[in-house]
C-alpha cells in the first residue's frame, strides 16, 4: 500500500492552533475568542471556524511566531510482517518434536475502538497465544501532530505501571510503515457504555451497578490517577468512554494521549493542533474537538482557558465524571455548541434537584451530592485538592463517618454511629435496647392500670 502520508511534514508551516487566525486575537479566554472569530467570518460557517480555535496550553495570538515542521514523520522503512518465533511441541510414537509453523504474529480480528485519531483492535498473538489490544493512528488523520500525540502516548503509559492502568507490551512498524503499539486486551465495556445501559433502565444492569458498586469503581479511577500524579502525569482527558470495566471487578483508566508532565507548560504536540471542520455536535464530547487540548465537556474552566494545568484539572473532570455515574446524565447535555459548551464549564453549576430528577432508580446518596458539589467548584482553591484528598473523603464514607453538611447527612452520620456503636460493643449495645424495651413495657403497663 503507497504510503500517502510520507511527504505531507517537510517544510510545512502551521500557526499555533493549526488555523489562521484573525488579526485581532489575542484573549485567552475560549468564550470570547469563538464570538471574535464567528464575527470575523463573512462565510456563514462561524461555528466550524469556532470549533478550530486553539485554547491549549499556548495562548491564541496571532503575534506568535510559526511552528516549523521538518523533517520525515513516516517510517523511515516500511515494516516486515512479523511471524511466530517459538515452535509447537508434538510428541509422536514417544518421541518429542518440534514443528516450526510460520504464521503472522499478530493476526487483527476486529475493531473495538475508535476516537479522534486513534483505532484500536483485537488482534490474536499467535507466538504467546493471546489476544491483545493494537492501537493505531486513523489513516484519514495521519500527520506530524499525530504521530507526536502517538509516541508520547506510549512513552507516558510505558512508565506508568500500576493495576488500573493498561500496559504497553510492545510497538512496532506495519508493513504499511504505519507505527502501532500492543496493549493488554480487557474484556469489558467502557464506562460509557454501562452508563447508558442505566439510562435505559436496563434492571439487570441496575441491580449490578448500584450506587456502591459505581463507587467502587470510581475509586478504582482515583488509584490510576493517584499513581500518575505521584509520577508528575496530568491525564487531561478524562471521561466515561476512557474508562475500561472488566468482568472480574477490573477498573482501566484509559487514552494517555494527551497526558502530559506537570512539570512542561506545554507539550510539543499541544503546540500543534489539527484542523477539526465536523459540523457534528457530537464531537464536543469526542478528544480535540473545535482544536480544544481535551474534551469540551469534561474539561475543567482552566483547562478551557488555555491555562497552565495541575491535579486539580483532573480532579474537576473525575467530579464531572463522577456526576454522570451517579445521575446518568451529564452536566451540560442539554447544550449542544461549542460556545454553549464552553460557556456552561466556565459558569454552570448544577442545582441539588438535578441529583434526584432521574425516572430510573433512586436520588443519589446526599453525601455523595455534597461530594460533587465540592469537586465541581469553578474555583480550583475550593475544589479537592488532590485525588488522594478525594480517596480520603470516600474511606471514611465507608466507615460511616459522613460529614454533616445539611439535616439529611446529620441523620445518616447519627444512624452509622449508633451500627458503629452497636458492631463495637454487641453486649453494651442490647443491654441498652432491653432495658429501653422493659421501661416501654412498663410504662405502658401503668398507663394501663
Amino acid at each position: 500500500m503507497e504510503n500517502k502520508v510520507s511527504n505531507q511534514s517537510n517544510g510545512t508551516v502551521l500557526p499555533p492552533g493549526g488555523v489562521p487566525l484573525p488579526g485581532n486575537i489575542k484573549s485567552q479566554d475560549p468564550i470570547s475568542n469563538a464570538r471574535t472569530i464567528i464575527e470575523n467570518t463573512e462565510d456563514n460557517d462561524g461555528i466550524e471556524h469556532a470549533r478550530t480555535v486553539h485554547v491549549g496550553n499556548t495562548p491564541v495570538d496571532s503575534s506568535s511566531p510559526p511552528i516549523r515542521i521538518s523533517g520525515e514523520f513516516a517510517a523511515k522503512t516500511r515494516g516486515q510482517t512479523v511471524y511466530t518465533v517459538l515452535p509447537r511441541a508434538s510428541l509422536e510414537n514417544g518421541e518429542v518434536k518440534w514443528i516450526h509453523t510460520e504464521k503472522t504474529r499478530l493476526e487483527i480480528l476486529k475493531t473495538i475502538g475508535e476516537g479522534g485519531a486513534g483505532q484500536v483492535f483485537i488482534a490474536m498473538d499467535h507466538d504467546i497465544g493471546r489476544r491483545v489490544a493494537v492501537k493505531k493512528i486513523k489513516s484519514d488523520v495521519k500527520s506530524p501532530v499525530m504521530l507526536m500525540r502517538f509516541v508520547e502516548e506510549i512513552r507516558t503509559v510505558g512508565r506508568l505501571e500500576h493495576p488500573n492502568i493498561i500496559p504497553v507490551h510492545d510497538v512496532g512498524v506495519d508493513e504499511d510503515g504505519d507505527y502501532y503499539f500492543v496493549m493488554k486486551y480487557i474484556e469489558g465495556e467502557t464506562l460509557e457504555d454501562i452508563i447508558e445501559k442505566l439510562r435505559s433502565g436496563d434492571k439487570k444492569y441496575h441491580q449490578h451497578y448500584t450506587f456502591e458498586r459505581r463507587v467502587e469503581i470510581f475509586r478504582g479511577i482515583l488509584e490510576a490517577l493517584r499513581y500518575a500524579h505521584s509520577e508528575g502525569i496530568i491525564h487531561r482527558d478524562i471521561k466515561p468512554a476512557n474508562v475500561m470495566v472488566g468482568p472480574f471487578g477490573e477498573v482501566m483508566l484509559m487514552d494517555w494521549g494527551i497526558a502530559k508532565s506537570i512539570s512542561d507548560d506545554v507539550s510539543l504536540s499541544d503546540t500543534l493542533i489539527p484542523d477539526d471542520k465536523s459540523n457534528d455536535s457530537k464531537n464536543f464530547w469526542r478528544t480535540g474537538a473545535g482544536g480544544l487540548i481535551g474534551t469540551p465537556a469534561y474539561m475543567s474552566p482552566e483547562q478551557s482557558r488555555g491555562e497552565k494545568l495541575d491535579v486539580r484539572s483532573d480532579t474537576y473532570s473525575l467530579n464531572v465524571l463522577f456526576y454522570e455515574m451517579l445521575t446518568l446524565s451529564h452536566y451540560l447535555e442539554d447544550r449542544d455548541t461549542l460556545l454553549d459548551i464552553l460557556e456552561g464549564v466556565q459558569n454552570f453549576e448544577p442545582g441539588f434537584m438535578a441529583y434526584s430528577r432521574s425516572k430510573v432508580q433512586p436520588p443519589v446518596p446526599m453525601e455523595l451530592v455534597w461530594f460533587v458539589r465540592k469537586g465541581i467548584k469553578k474555583n480550583p482553591v475550593e475544589r479537592f485538592q488532590t485525588v488522594n484528598e478525594m480517596i480520603q473523603r470516600l474511606d471514611l464514607r465507608a466507615q460511616g463517618i459522613i460529614p454533616i453538611q445539611c439535616h439529611i447527612t446529620l441523620m445518616k452520620r447519627f444512624t452509622q454511629g449508633i451500627l458503629g456503636f452497636t458492631d463495637r460493643h454487641p453486649m453494651v449495645a442490647t443491654a441498652g435496647l432491653m432495658s429501653t424495651i422493659g421501661l416501654g413495657i412498663f410504662g405502658l403497663v401503668r398507663i394501663i392500670l
